[in-house]
């Protein structure tokens, strides 16, 4: 893990898996449970798993849901998953609604 705090220039910046561990507070075994489940995606690594710094994002809010409300891993990843599409479903709403005139 690097020295330097985490603060990418850019979301697409590659960053280590400890990183990603020490910004998420998440355990190494779940951060490789919700890569393999679809939800965490990599962008590569020769020496173990690069993610993008957006990851991080994620991370955290899959610690929350570990934390607030005690969800394993297979429950974190159904949560983002839900969240993820709520999120998109109400961006296209409100360009939806901006298109309607008034």
């Amino acid at each position: 893990m690097s020295d330097r705090p985490l603060n990418p220039s850019s979301p697409e910046e590659a960053i280590e898996l400890d990183d990603l561990l020490a910004s998420t507070g998440l355990e190494r075994d779940e951060v490789i449970e919700l890569v393999e489940l679809g939800v965490l995606e990599t962008c590569g690594g020769r020496t173990g798993f690069l993610f993008y710094s957006r990851t991080v994002v994620q991370g955290r809010r899959a610690a929350r849901l570990r934390d607030d409300f005690g969800l394993n891993t297979p429950g974190m990843a159904l949560a983002l998953t839900y969240l993820e599409r709520i999120e998109q479903l109400e961006r296209r709403l409100r360009v939806l609604e901006a298109s309607q005139p008034h």
